[in-house]
């Protein structure tokens, strides 16, 4: 895979669509399913998925990521910060820890700023979800980089949040919770194994012909809960395609954290459709 400047493959992350622990040692292993899937009450199975997230108040981690969109394939390493229901941030640091690119995110703006060029991209959500509607808000991103499960439109979700969804079971026996946002026309789904960990979410806009999945792996143990230290997504539109992988490692949780959103002087403000056709190439 050939090394680039990274902030190509994170931007297309963090568009849709994209952290700390407790530190993350080489010896420890990955926890594969241990228990049958059970028949259980639908407010049942969903208060136990809600008990199993991962509890944080801010993660930080280290990523090594690898993207292919197109003929194009990027890797790279990078920080991922979240200060939870508050700002999520992606640093992306390729050479002698110098940051070269900055993703950030909160509930109401999307800040990219880009060092190598000299510009950045300032936007409101609200301006964004019409442009790009799945998943395309702070807290389904939160969710979907700590495997935890969201409604769309939604800051919270709670044990009286099962209603909103339907429930079934998959050919291997594991659940599929799955729901649709009025407003954005946007189907999503998760996939829960025995274990009450969400393995699988997936959002498709099918008007738009848009969709958007996040597959979770290598699940290990920290602060007494599971965590997957292995991420995979793909997104999918009517013009682009993109894969993405990311490895966690150097996991450190409930840290004092402050995230910035400052531009540069001399910096130029560009458009998200100009990152867009610079660094994902159409189908």
């Amino acid at each position: 895979m050939k090394n680039i400047f990274p902030g190509r493959q994170i931007w297309i992350i963090c568009l849709l669509s994209a952290v700390a622990f407790t530190a993350c040692k080489s010896k420890q292993r990955v926890v594969y399913t241990t228990s049958p899937v059970e028949d259980k009450a639908y407010h049942e199975l969903f208060s136990d998925i809600i008990t199993s997230e991962f509890p944080y108040l801010t993660l930080s981690a280290k990523l090594s990521m690898g993207m292919t969109s197109g003929t194009r394939s990027y890797s790279s390493k990078a920080n991922l910060r979240i200060i939870k229901d508050k700002a999520l941030q992606v640093s992306i640091q390729p050479l002698f820890g110098v940051e070269m690119f900055r993703v950030h995110i909160d509930p109401d703006t999307l800040f990219l700023l880009d060092r190598m060029n000299k510009r950045y991209v300032l936007e409101p959500f609200s301006s964004l979800k019409a442009l790009y509607p799945i998943g395309f808000d702070y807290y389904t991103m939160q969710s979907l980089f700590t495997n935890a499960l969201f409604i769309t439109g939604k800051e919270k979700i709670d044990s009286g949040s099962y209603n909103d969804f339907s429930y079934n079971r998959t050919s291997d026996q594991n659940y599929r919770i799955t729901a649709k946002d009025a407003d954005s026309g946007i189907d999503y789904s998760f996939i829960v194994n025995g274990d009450d960990r969400i393995t699988f979410t997936h959002l498709m806009q099918s008007e738009k012909k848009q969709y958007m999945q996040w597959e979770y792996h290598n699940f290990m143990m920290l602060k007494n809960a599971a965590f997957p230290y292995k991420m995979n997504m793909t997104l999918s539109t009517a013009s682009r395609n993109a894969n993405a992988e990311l490895l966690f490692s150097d996991i450190v949780t409930d840290i004092p954290l402050q995230l910035e959103m400052n531009v540069p002087l001399n910096y130029t403000k560009i458009s998200m459709d100009e990152i867009l056709q610079m660094f994902l190439p159409k189908k």
